[in-house]
């Protein structure tokens, strides 16, 4: 394992656009809705109970009968959420298997989608499409058993007849929305998929780390130590972190050598003390370049909170996303450190020799 200390202009590479399936807002306040009638039943029906005990014999018998009609009613509302999330699943598998099948079926095999959709006066290609990594990209209920799924699906378009192959197009990730019914277990398309954007890409959060720490600094090598033994094997990963604190190195290790090129932190290095008191706080973007045996090197980054024990900097956490510049200043008031900058308000843009958001590969979108 070799651990060098080495600063350079990291590449920004570019995300593949969203694989992952989401639950609409509506399906989120419906369950809040079940949830909450339920409670509120529930606490009716003991309210009830107790009032039935001071009317006597038949006043309790009355409200003993509303208090077990309230409990088979949650019971119901509970068994309607998870019947959602597996009906919300079901119609996801179905318009991924449904976009592959579309995109791969020849012509002449028209039959292939008639599990999916009527496929009488559908055109299909001679010569269809290669596609890899199918996957739900987004999920409307649009009611009554009805979704609009988007599916996401890397598409390769075979060469035109004639051309040279090293001029046809590459793979390109593309998205299709299908409308699904599902009927009590039973599926079906309801129109062919409707090739649609990629969605959009969001702007990066106002990172918080403000300035540069230099590669000497003993909070740089605290993190430098640490990924070595994460990522190479290089010494025991516990002897870099705080008490109490459960991070496992990675087995067997991926890469032979770690390259520090970048940390940035939340806080000015010239007020952070020498020799750190117990409980200072530090938090870091840290930009590596990992190199496995074989020689392939890729730029990778963590954000890591760091507390200071007995004298030295220790990870408290891989943190699972960077630090912002609003949490920065919400949380001034209850951090422990000393040097934490005071302002409340928000962090006003650091000069661009210290802004982390003006160089390419340590920004990326929460």
């Amino acid at each position: 394992m070799k651990l060098t200390f080495w600063r350079g202009v990291d590449s920004d590479p570019t995300p593949d656009p969203g694989e992952g399936g989401g639950i609409s807002d509506g399906d989120v306040r419906l369950q809040g809705q079940w949830t909450g009638g339920s409670a509120w039943a529930t606490r009716g029906a003991t309210g009830l109970l107790w009032t039935a005990l001071a009317c006597g014999p038949v006043g309790l018998m009355l409200g003993g009968v509303a208090f077990l009609t309230a409990q088979p009613a949650a019971s119901a509302q509970t068994q309607q959420v998870s019947d959602t999330a597996s009906e919300q699943a079901a119609a996801e598998q179905f318009a991924e298997h449904f976009v592959v099948t579309w995109l791969t079926t020849p012509r002449g095999e028209e039959a292939s989608l008639a599990p999916f959709i009527d496929a009488s006066g559908i055109a299909l290609p001679e010569v269809p499409w290669s596609v890899a990594h199918p996957a739900p990209a987004a999920l409307v209920d649009t009611g009554d058993g009805r979704w609009a799924v988007t599916v996401a699906v890397t598409v390769t378009t075979p060469p035109v007849e004639g051309q040279d192959p090293a001029q046809a197009p590459g793979p390109i990730r593309r998205f299709f929305t299908v409308p699904v019914h599902y009927d009590a277990g039973a599926l079906i398309a309801e129109a062919l998929p409707a090739p649609v954007a990629a969605p959009a890409t969001a702007e990066p959060g106002r990172l918080g780390y403000r300035y540069t720490l230099p590669d000497q600094h003993p909070a740089s090598t605290a993190s430098a130590e640490f990924l070595a033994a994460l990522l190479t094997g290089a010494g025991d990963v516990t002897r870099y972190v705080s008490p109490g604190t459960q991070i496992e190195a990675i087995t067997p290790a991926p890469y032979a050598e770690i390259r520090l090129r970048n940390v940035l932190v939340d806080q000015n290095p010239a007020d952070l003390p020498e020799e750190p008191a117990n409980g200072d706080e530090l938090h870091q973007l840290v930009t590596a370049e990992a190199r496995s045996a074989a020689g392939q090197a890729i730029s990778v980054q963590y954000s890591l909170a760091l507390t200071a024990r007995e004298g030295r900097w220790e990870v408290r956490s891989m943190e699972p996303a960077p630090w912002l510049a609003a949490d920065q200043s919400a949380s001034s008031s209850t951090s422990s450190s000393t040097s934490q900058p005071s302002s409340t308000g928000p962090v006003p843009a650091p000069s661009p020799t210290t802004d982390p958001t003006t160089s390419p590969g340590t920004s990326p979108t929460r």
